[in-house]
């Protein structure tokens, strides 16, 4: 099986191919871009880029995967976008991945449960808490916006990391967090595309989860009625 797989949530864009060999994904080629401004003009040239430098026809693909936030309001929906109108037309299947999620499968295996951190802007951060070791991650707090500090439990030894972590380290050493800060991971398409792989090859795949994980509520609300 080939996929392609995309993230634009974040401040690294990303483009990854991988394909099934002997039971376990592989990853064929990847390339990454730090994003100043919009995902939206640099996308399709990156995906057509990293097909024609591994030499694989689009329509050698058999499924397609997307990374669905939580992270840029405009990214998200370009990615879920692009790789949707990809599988309509190839018939083929498309998978949708938290950004959390693939967070913590890029990150790897940890010594303590992994709480990836994702600036959220207002001064908060967008976490989620998985535990140390498995591959997908196993969810043990579903995402959620807030204060840098709602990450940390008293008592409790966790693995922080991800950009949200570095930019708001002071706060979270304010809230009494001890341990280190882990990096902020770049290979995310990459880790989503192991987890659809996954999903696919387990039939676990959930419908409707190509939708937008935005986690924080609009900011405006059109009154009904």
């Amino acid at each position: 099986m080939r996929l392609l797989a995309i993230d634009a949530s974040t401040w690294w864009g990303g483009v990854a191919l991988l394909e099934v060999r002997e039971g376990a994904p592989r990853l064929v080629a990847e390339i990454g871009v730090e994003v100043a401004g919009s995902h939206a003009a640099r996308l399709l040239p990156l995906v057509e880029g990293l097909l024609a430098t591994a030499a694989w026809p689009r329509n050698s693909l058999d499924a397609y995967a997307a990374v669905r936030g939580p992270g840029s309001f405009t990214g998200v929906r370009v990615a879920l976008g692009l790789m949707s109108g990809f599988a309509l037309v190839a018939g083929r299947p498309c998978v949708g991945v938290g950004t959390l999620h693939a967070m913590a499968e890029a990150h790897g295996p940890a010594a303590a449960d992994r709480v990836p951190l994702l600036d959220a802007g207002r001064g908060d951060v967008y976490g989620a808490r998985f535990d140390a070791g498995s591959s997908p991650p196993l969810e043990l707090r579903c995402a959620w916006v807030g204060d840098p500090a709602l990450a940390i439990e008293p008592g409790v030894t966790l693995a922080l990391f991800g950009e949200g972590a570095r930019v708001h380290e002071g706060r979270l050493r304010e809230a009494g967090y001890p341990g280190p800060i882990g990096r902020a991971v770049t290979s995310i398409a990459a880790a989503a595309g192991r987890i659809a792989l996954s999903q696919l090859a387990a039939g676990t795949v959930v419908v409707g989860e190509l939708a937008p994980l935005y986690v924080r509520p609009a900011n405006a609300k059109v009154g009904l009625g």
